[in-house]
Protein backbone atom coordinates (compact mmCIF):
# COMPACT_ATOMS: atom_id res chain seq x y z
CA UNK A 1 0.00 0.00 0.00
CA UNK A 2 1.24 3.46 -0.86
CA UNK A 3 0.44 6.27 1.54
CA UNK A 4 -0.06 9.91 0.62
CA UNK A 5 3.54 10.95 1.28
CA UNK A 6 4.83 8.22 -1.03
CA UNK A 7 2.57 9.52 -3.81
CA UNK A 8 3.55 13.14 -3.20
CA UNK A 9 7.26 12.33 -3.31
CA UNK A 10 6.83 10.24 -6.45
CA UNK A 11 4.95 13.12 -8.10
CA UNK A 12 7.82 15.45 -7.12
CA UNK A 13 10.22 13.17 -8.97
CA UNK A 14 7.88 12.89 -11.94
CA UNK A 15 7.52 16.67 -12.23
CA UNK A 16 11.31 17.03 -12.07
CA UNK A 17 11.58 14.50 -14.90
CA UNK A 18 8.89 16.25 -16.97
CA UNK A 19 10.72 19.54 -16.56
CA UNK A 20 13.69 17.99 -18.35
CA UNK A 21 11.38 17.46 -21.33
CA UNK A 22 9.61 20.84 -21.37
CA UNK A 23 8.98 23.88 -19.21
CA UNK A 24 6.62 24.16 -16.28
CA UNK A 25 4.85 26.91 -18.22
CA UNK A 26 4.17 24.59 -21.18
CA UNK A 27 2.93 21.80 -18.92
CA UNK A 28 0.56 24.21 -17.21
CA UNK A 29 -0.65 25.72 -20.49
CA UNK A 30 -1.38 22.42 -22.23
CA UNK A 31 -3.01 20.96 -19.11
CA UNK A 32 -5.14 24.07 -18.55
CA UNK A 33 -3.92 24.59 -14.99
CA UNK A 34 -1.87 27.36 -13.41
CA UNK A 35 1.90 27.35 -13.19
CA UNK A 36 1.41 27.72 -9.46
CA UNK A 37 -0.43 24.39 -9.36
CA UNK A 38 2.37 22.66 -11.26
CA UNK A 39 4.87 24.28 -8.88
CA UNK A 40 2.93 22.93 -5.89
CA UNK A 41 2.95 19.47 -7.44
CA UNK A 42 6.70 19.79 -7.87
CA UNK A 43 7.09 20.69 -4.22
CA UNK A 44 5.06 17.68 -3.13
CA UNK A 45 2.15 19.70 -1.78
CA UNK A 46 -0.52 18.11 -3.98
CA UNK A 47 -1.45 14.93 -5.85
CA UNK A 48 -2.90 15.41 -9.35
CA UNK A 49 -6.05 13.78 -10.62
CA UNK A 50 -5.57 10.82 -12.94
CA UNK A 51 -6.73 12.98 -15.85
CA UNK A 52 -4.17 15.67 -15.07
CA UNK A 53 -1.48 13.02 -14.56
CA UNK A 54 -1.89 11.72 -18.11
CA UNK A 55 -2.33 15.23 -19.55
CA UNK A 56 1.01 16.24 -18.00
CA UNK A 57 2.73 13.26 -19.59
CA UNK A 58 1.19 14.12 -22.94
CA UNK A 59 2.08 17.81 -22.61
CA UNK A 60 5.72 16.87 -22.00
CA UNK A 61 5.74 14.55 -25.00
CA UNK A 62 6.26 11.44 -22.89
CA UNK A 63 4.74 8.15 -24.03
CA UNK A 64 1.86 7.35 -21.67
CA UNK A 65 3.05 3.79 -20.99
CA UNK A 66 6.61 4.98 -20.37
CA UNK A 67 5.38 7.75 -18.07
CA UNK A 68 3.10 5.43 -16.10
CA UNK A 69 5.91 2.89 -15.69
CA UNK A 70 8.29 5.64 -14.62
CA UNK A 71 5.78 6.79 -12.00
CA UNK A 72 5.44 3.23 -10.71
CA UNK A 73 9.23 3.03 -10.39
CA UNK A 74 9.21 6.32 -8.46
CA UNK A 75 6.46 4.96 -6.19
CA UNK A 76 8.46 1.81 -5.42
CA UNK A 77 11.58 3.83 -4.70
CA UNK A 78 9.71 6.20 -2.39
CA UNK A 79 8.00 3.32 -0.60
CA UNK A 80 11.36 1.70 0.08
CA UNK A 81 12.80 5.00 1.33
CA UNK A 82 9.84 5.49 3.67
CA UNK A 83 10.12 1.93 4.97
CA UNK A 84 13.83 2.44 5.66
CA UNK A 85 13.10 5.71 7.47
CA UNK A 86 10.43 4.08 9.61
CA UNK A 87 12.73 1.17 10.35
CA UNK A 88 15.40 3.57 11.64
CA UNK A 89 12.82 5.10 13.95
CA UNK A 90 11.80 1.70 15.30
CA UNK A 91 15.45 0.71 15.81
CA UNK A 92 15.99 3.92 17.76
CA UNK A 93 12.97 3.27 19.98
CA UNK A 94 14.00 -0.33 20.62
CA UNK A 95 17.58 0.66 21.41
CA UNK A 96 16.40 3.23 23.94
CA UNK A 97 14.04 0.72 25.52
CA UNK A 98 16.96 -1.62 26.10
CA UNK A 99 19.08 1.20 27.53
CA UNK A 100 16.34 2.13 29.97
CA UNK A 101 16.01 -1.44 31.15
CA UNK A 102 12.64 -2.08 29.58
CA UNK A 103 12.01 -5.38 27.90
CA UNK A 104 11.56 -5.48 24.18
CA UNK A 105 7.99 -6.30 23.12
Amino acid sequence: MFDENVHKNAIKELIAFLRTKTTQKNIAFFCDVSREYIRRLGKGDRIPSIMLFFNMLDAAGVDLNEGANLYIDFLKKQKMALAAERSKGLDYVNKNRLRNGKKKD
